[in-house]
């Protein structure tokens, strides 16, 4: 019970580790090639970010699973 409790909260801070490197990394990308408006600022906020929280999620998994594996 504790060791899966242990392990659970392992993965929630893996993988917003994994959130914060591709949220810096899509703001440095974002503030370089997209023009600045609240058009732009609305579509980040509800296309990019929940694309973003699925793909940390993924790769937690996969990081995960790999482990688990070796």
């Amino acid at each position: 019970m504790m060791k899966r409790l242990v392990e659970r909260l392992i993965y929630l801070v893996f993988t917003l580790f994994i959130f914060i490197v591709l949220w810096k990394g899509t703001a440095f990308l974002w503030d370089a090639f997209v023009p600045w408006n609240y058009k732009t600022d609305l579509l980040g906020l509800l296309v990019v970010t929940p694309i973003l929280i699925a793909l940390s999620f993924i790769l937690s998994t996969l990081a995960f699973q790999y482990t688990k594996d070796s």
